[in-house]
């Protein structure tokens, strides 16, 4: 038996289907009911460790993916990604589960310029630290089927607006990775003792300046509009306000500020460690 925390959600979705389609029994913690034929569900969450503990008893291992992009009033980056994996930390040690994937993020580390980035490194401290036979994983954006990465990108581009906004000068590298092949190294990394100890950074085979990423999308969706870059000493006080006064606001000024940052990395160790050879991202623009 597997457990997933963050099993509803799209990462923690497919990977669930994997396991089922190869014979694993899986257990989901979810706060609310859901259905994903043949998983078992736990109530529960991950900031209520009786539940993490009940849901991980009987299981040969725990795969911890829950996080945020965004805090809200009852979710903030330090309860969710530091609290949360105590609490899934605790639960391991407490039901007798010594395996744990953890998900973390590209760019996490101490000194990152967003909160974001600086929780997500001090949840790896503490896996680190927890004795548990442990592997971390950093994923580049994750794009496939259920995301909201490439959907969010559509609703930009057919938006009604005459132009398509830029912000900034386009030019910060990302390198996607689709859903599928993250859930081979963590599929990979369950059959991997070696894997233990370690972490893994997972990335697609490209990388691509935003615009250029844009450009991308939008000659995949036959949209033909003209770019307007908008000068990031307007839109950092913009996106600041709006994402204050409008809680829908697509973009948090930690977002943006992520946005500006390249994010990529050397997927050589991905390939030969876990035997994957990343689709591109044109490949499933489709899914």
């Amino acid at each position: 038996m597997i457990l997933i925390t963050g099993g509803t959600g799209f990462v923690g979705r497919h990977m669930a289907v994997r396991l089922l389609a190869q014979g694993e029994p899986v257990r989901l913690l979810a706060r609310k009911p859901v259905e994903i034929a043949g998983a078992e569900v736990s109530p529960g969450n991950v900031r209520d460790v009786a539940s993490v503990v009940s849901a991980a008893r009987g299981c040969r291992a725990v795969i911890h993916l829950v996080g945020i992009i965004r805090e809200t009033r009852g979710a903030t980056f330090e309860r969710v990604h530091v609290g949360g994996t105590r609490s899934v930390i605790q639960a391991c040690q407490e039901a007798g589960v010594a395996r744990l994937l953890h998900m973390s993020a590209l760019g996490a580390r101490p000194d990152g310029r967003t909160a974001y980035h600086r929780t997500k490194w001090a949840a790896e401290e503490l896996v680190r630290g927890s004795g548990l036979a442990a592997t971390i994983f950093r994923p580049a954006v994750i794009f496939g089927a259920g995301g909201e990465f490439i959907p969010t990108l559509r609703q930009l581009l057919h938006s009604p607006s005459p132009v398509i906004p830029i912000l900034g000068p386009g030019l910060s590298l990302l390198q996607p990775i689709w859903i599928e092949d993250v859930v081979s190294c963590y599929l990979g990394a369950l059959e991997k003792p070696e894997t233990e100890g370690h972490a893994y950074e997972l990335g697609g085979p490209e990388a691509f300046g935003f615009e250029e990423l844009v450009d991308v999308i939008a000659e995949d969706e036959g949209v033909d509009k003209r770019k307007l870059h908008l000068p990031l000493l307007l839109a950092r006080p913009a996106v600041a306000v709006l994402s204050r006064l409008l809680p829908g606001f697509p973009i948090t000024p930690d977002q943006l500020t992520m946005l500006l940052e390249d994010s990529v990395c050397d997927i050589r160790e991905m390939r030969k460690t876990f035997g994957v050879t990343p689709a591109s991202l044109r490949e499933h623009l489709r899914d």
